[in-house]
This record gives structure tokens, sequence and C-alpha cells, in this order.
């Protein structure tokens, strides 16, 4: 997308500054927008109506009760938001591989944290489900069998009582000191969406799959052309199409692995769930969203 002409490219990635860099100490609106704002060329921008401008910081999917509300008191004018969702085991396995890799610099360094850097990945996967499960947000998940119960998991979805949980999960566990947080929560991409689909209307949201972005019915452009639209901007064919931010790691489950296997039975009815409601609430075609993330 910033390879478009008309798109104009934040001062950084992942700006944060809705979240871990938010002006605490602002004592107006003013001046907690000139803070976002500065992350951003917005004063040059002014100048030139028909260029855009956006950020990219994943982080806010998750952490929506601290950054919706700063969101609408900042950026009043309606802006228009993205989800790129992924599926949850390989993004869980990427999260891990990044926070505990040690190439970087020391801000990044810093940033990731260092909680997980003597822990396994079964470790720190099997933390987050307990804390989950701590927190009431997984009555249907048998920690000794690791199963799931469809008949509480089904009566549990869109509950009161599954909201009240997550935002309990949510204000204890998200930290704003480190990045090694929620590696599995993150893939449940269901309700992470209904907290924003709730605040915003569904028209301001496009939302998409990585996978899209390597298939051979589709690939990257079919992708940006639908972001393109989606920001009301002319058709564009970009020019380089190569992966960005990714780094290349050997997946350490195998297929018969039993850590890739509870993984699968606990995000199995989630991932269906998710393709539901895009189907259902959003009105994206079904066939782009069968068997999401089936293996």
């Amino acid at each position: 997308i910033n390879q478009h002409p008309w798109v104009v490219k934040a001062k950084r990635r992942e700006t944060h500054c809705l979240d871990w860099r938010w002006k605490e100490d602002a004592k107006s609106t003013d001046e907690r927008r000139e803070h976002c704002l500065a992350f951003y060329h917005a004063e040059a921008m002014k100048q030139y109506p028909s260029l855009i401008t956006g950020d990219s910081t994943p982080s806010y999917l998750i952490d929506y009760y601290r950054v919706i509300p700063r969101l609408k008191e900042c950026f009043d004018h309606n802006p228009k938001m993205m989800i790129m969702t992924r599926d949850p085991i390989k993004r869980a396995i990427s999260h891990y591989v990044m926070v505990t890799s040690k190439d970087g610099t020391k801000e990044q360094l810093a940033a990731r944290g260092s909680e997980w850097r003597e822990k396994t990945l079964e470790e720190v996967f099997e933390q987050d489900v307990t804390d989950m499960k701590e927190d009431g947000l997984l009555p249907y998940w048998d920690l000794e069998t690791r199963t799931v119960d469809m008949d509480v998991f089904e009566k549990f979805i869109d509950s009161r009582e599954e909201d009240e949980a997550w935002e309990r999960y949510v204000t204890n566990r998200i930290p704003l000191s480190t990045g090694s947080y929620a590696p599995l929560a993150r893939g449940l991409y269901a309700i992470q969406c209904r907290q924003w689909l709730r605040s915003f209307p569904k028209d301001n949201f496009l939302i998409m799959k990585l996978e899209d972005m390597s298939s051979e019915n589709k690939g990257a452009q079919w992708v940006v052309n639908r972001a393109m639209e989606f920001l009301c901007l002319p058709r564009f064919e970009i020019p380089d199409a190569e992966k960005k931010n990714s780094r290349d790691y050997q997946d350490p489950l195998s297929e018969k692995d039993e850590l890739r296997g509870w993984l699968e039975r606990f995000f199995a009815p989630h991932n269906e769930r998710f393709a539901k409601m895009m189907v259902n609430e959003m009105g994206y075609k079904e066939e782009d969203w069968a068997n999401l993330w089936c293996n």
C-alpha cells in the first residue's frame, strides 16, 4: 500500500501512539491529538488533500479498551481500518520466534521483552491458556485432556459472561512494557473484532487473511486492489510484491507433534466462529472463508 503514489508513510512503523506511546500527562484533547499527529507528516500533507496516511500497529486490535476511546478522541474523522489476520498457530509461533530472537536493535530488544527467553514454546503457550482459564475466558477447555466441550463453547460464546471474561483477561494480561504477551489470545479473532465492530460502523473495516497474499488464485496484487478500493484510491500495479518485515525460521512443530495437535483442537472452533462472523456479519463471500485454517 505504501508503494501507491498517493500514500504517505508515517514517520515510523507501529507508531503505538494510542497505547504505550500515549501521552498520559497531556491536559487536553488538542495536546493529545498534537502528540499523535507528530508521528505522521500531518502538517506537510495539509497542502495535498488527495494524499492519505496511516498506521500499522497490530497490538491495537487486542488492546481495544485503551485504544478505541483514544482513537475516537484524537482521530475523530471516522477513519478506515484494516485488519490482517493469519493462521493463529503460525501467528503464535512467529510471535514467539520474534520476541525470543537476539537479533535487533537495542530498542527492538527492549520492546520485545525478556519474559519468554528462558521458556520453551510449549511453556509460553500453556501459560497463556492458564491465564485465560483463570480469567474465566475458557470454561469449555479442559486443561488435562486439552479438549473443547462444544456444548459449553456454543453456550458461552457471544454471551455477556464471555465479554466480561475477555475484558478481565485483556486488562489483567496486556502490559505496556513488553511484547511478550497473549500468544494464543491474539489468534482469537472473532472476540477481538467484535469489540471494534461494536464501536464503529462495519463499513469502516476491511478484514483480510495474510494467506491470500501468497495464494495462487489471489496474490499480493489482488489483496492490494481490495485495499485500494476500500481506501478509495485509484488502482495501482505494485512494482514490488515481495514479503515485507518477515523473518526466516524453521517451524518447530512437526505434523504429528502433540503440541500442534492440541493447538489445532484449541483453535478449530474459534476459526469456524470467525469464518461465520465474516460471512454473516461482514457480508464476505462464503468461499473466501470456507475451511478457514483447517490443517
